[in-house]
């Protein structure tokens, strides 16, 4: 799983996964700069809005590198757009 954590509560209905392989929810996985995106679900939110847990369709493997994009369409529990989109500068790998 992978877990995102915002420091205030969140709109949960504004975190979206990526349902198929293009690149259209608010919360991207991508292993190739984002042309393309990997399948994932929301898979449990925090009784607080602050820690949203995420589920990625298949295995990912070992040793590939993976980014992870939050746009500017997440909202917080005001209805506050990010004002910026955030995205992994470096990535991160997993290993089995």
């Amino acid at each position: 799983n992978i877990y995102i954590y915002f420091s205030e509560a969140m709109d949960n209905t504004s975190i979206t996964a990526t349902s198929g392989t293009s690149c259209s929810g608010t919360v991207r996985l991508s292993l190739d700069g984002f042309n393309n995106c990997l399948p994932m679900s929301l898979d449990s939110v925090s009784n607080t809005n602050k820690i949203f847990t995420f589920d990625p369709s298949s295995n990912l493997s070992d040793g590939t590198v993976y980014k992870i994009r939050v746009t500017t369409g997440v909202k917080d529990g005001s209805g506050n757009n990010m004002s910026s989109q955030y995205e992994t500068g470096t990535g991160f790998t997993i290993s089995k």
